[in-house]
């Protein structure tokens, strides 16, 4: 599987902020090599151990002391499983909603089952509260709901850099597949509240689920 380590040369991310973009159905990954050391999204299952190998070269022998979820699609949190192993003291932070249903593993209410995918079950420690920030790497990140292709999921916003991790909310061309709507239950609405809130945090760079860095946001919304 494909993966680049770097966004374009001109693409400023903030200290200690490496983005890496994976192949699909892996989704991206943002490593934090400096301060509180984490990972945001994890990858699907089957790419897992390359996961592993890329985060521990990032930090090269750093201990990973934190795992985030934007939302818990089997492509963002396949990987989560094999990296508690790897660094058991690592604390893992999910998007709020479906953490009783981690607790119990209930793999229904995940859609795993539904869905026919696969991903390891891991266990979870805290949940980011919309509207809270959270410390990663060496900055304040700005927890948002971001409702629409999954009810549950968050964006995080880091308002010196202006730099969003917009997880499968906004990408380069598009966005993901909003499916509650396949499921009959009306979400459209609720993309257009998340891209409404991405508009107006303004942000001047973009770490999205997939595909690579931006930073014409206007051309994206």
């Amino acid at each position: 599987m494909s993966e680049r380590i770097s966004p374009p040369a001109d693409t400023v991310l903030p200290p200690g902020v490496q983005f890496i973009e994976r192949g699909w159905l892996s989704a991206n990954n943002t490593v934090f090599t400096e301060g509180v050391t984490a990972v945001v999204d994890t990858g699907y299952c089957i790419h897992a151990e390359q996961t592993v190998a890329l985060v521990d070269a990032a930090l090269q022998g750093a201990p990973l002391q934190r795992i985030v979820n934007t939302h818990l699609h089997s492509d963002h949190c396949g990987g989560n499983a094999a990296l508690q192993q790897r660094w058991p003291q690592a604390r893992t932070s999910i998007a709020p909603g479906h953490a009783q249903a981690v607790r119990d593993w209930d793999e229904a209410q995940l859609t795993y089952r539904p869905t026919g995918q696969d991903c390891p079950r891991f266990v979870v420690d805290e949940v980011l509260q919309p509207g809270a920030e959270t410390v990663l790497g060496l900055q304040r990140w700005q927890v948002h709901a971001a409702p629409g292709h999954d009810p549950h999921s968050v964006i995080l916003f880091e308002p010196q850099s202006r730099t969003l991790i917009s997880a499968d909310a906004l990408w380069k061309n598009g966005f993901g597949v909003v499916f509650p709507e396949i499921e009959g239950i009306a979400a459209f609405d609720e993309v257009a509240a998340t891209l409404d809130i991405i508009e107006q945090l303004q942000p001047a760079v973009v770490l999205p689920g997939h595909g690579s860095v931006f930073t014409d946001v206007a051309t994206a919304l």
